[in-house]
């Protein structure tokens, strides 16, 4: 299907679900929960739609040596709407109630769909090697086989996918150890807590507008997987204050410093990786590759919580974070060093070109 409609309806299903859940809330304020519970699940799938579909349609927005620059900038904001997000929101909770909050958000929904209305898409880039079926002949499941053979077909990519997928699995140690450790172990305050978990927007959002102005000097698999690195070393000396006995203060200045060096780089980890797959896969591929990636990725999420919530509940959070970290690190070097002894990023079919754009 054509993006801008696919992102026209997505706004759409979000509107009306918000509208919808309003008009539920006010004719029965007292069954919210169900309520909530399946605003949630409509908002997810329509944000799905969104942000797959918009990932796919950069290519067709931006120039190949823009892409860089647009991924940084586009998680700069995120970043930033990820920290003032939830400050605005409980403001504007105390002032209204929350059937009239949905209707708030209706209205920035809409703007949102002007935007997308309004953005001017290239034509499509054709493919020589293109010899899949017309996206209208095929089903869901055609479809999304055909990703899944493409991922098998071209090694680099698949391996691109599952470590995209070991990262979200790795990070659950940060996203379940980390507020353990502060809050149970170190007990720091709820201030202190929401200060360091702040500190890491600043980070991605700080490491967002760096990387906008870089023009990378290594290949951006090679820069996105030494950054890797980098982040298996946090991971490893995330648990070092709970054997130092530092005081409370000291304990969130290191993990404010920590939380920033933390968000900046997964920026420098997501970004060159996910500019270098925009730029290699073939256009109408992407909506088919960027969708199961983040499937799996959002399988393991879960996984990656409950193993690492039993064991931080039976062993203390040091040793969890070393092993996970050096566990990280030897996977980064073994990928690294399948990718230099297979001479992956060598090979012609891996290696961005701009094509001419053909008129559709």
């Amino acid at each position: 299907m054509k993006h801008r409609r696919i992102m026209i309806l997505a706004q759409i299903g979000t509107s009306m679900g918000l509208l919808l859940f309003a008009v539920a809330f006010k004719l029965w304020p007292v069954q919210y929960y169900p309520e909530l519970i399946t605003l949630i699940i409509v908002l997810q799938v329509t944000d799905n739609f969104l942000s797959t579909t918009l990932t796919a349609s950069l290519v067709q927005l931006f120039d190949s040596d823009e892409l860089q620059k647009v991924n940084s900038l586009n998680q700069s904001f995120a970043s930033l709407a990820t920290f003032l997000a939830p400050i605005i929101g409980a403001f504007v909770y105390t002032l209204v109630s929350i059937d009239t909050f949905a209707i708030i958000e209706v209205g920035f929904e809409l703007i949102a769909l002007v935007g997308i209305v309004l953005l001017r898409f290239k034509p499509r880039v054709v493919q020589q090697s293109e010899t899949e079926p017309e996206e209208s002949s095929e089903t869901v499941w055609q479809n999304f086989s055909s990703g899944i053979r493409y991922l098998r077909s071209q090694r680099l990519m698949a391996i691109l996918v599952g470590s995209s997928a070991a990262i979200n699995l790795f990070f659950s140690a940060l996203n379940v150890g980390e507020p353990y450790l502060l809050v149970t172990t170190l007990k720091l305050s709820n201030t202190q807590y929401g200060v360091t978990d702040s500190a890491f927007a600043v980070g991605m959002f700080l490491g967002g507008v760096l990387l906008s102005f870089m023009k990378l000097k290594r290949h951006p698999v090679v820069t996105s997987y030494l950054n890797l690195m980098c982040l298996a070393v946090i991971i490893t000396i995330t648990g070092v204050p709970e054997i130092m006995g530092w005081s409370q203060g000291l304990n969130t200045l290191y993990f404010i410093g920590l939380n920033m060096l933390n968000g900046l780089v997964l920026i420098f980890i997501n970004t060159p990786i996910n500019t270098f797959m925009q730029q290699l896969i073939p256009e109408n591929m992407q909506g088919r590759i960027f969708s199961p990636d983040g499937t799996i990725s959002m399988l393991l999420m879960p996984i990656g919580t409950l193993i690492f919530g039993a064991l931080f509940d039976h062993v203390i959070a040091f040793p969890i974070f070393i092993i996970t970290g050096v566990i990280l690190l030897a996977l980064t070097i073994l990928i690294l060093a399948i990718l230099s002894k297979q001479k992956l990023l060598k090979l012609p079919e891996n290696k961005v070109s701009t094509p001419m754009n053909e008129t559709n």
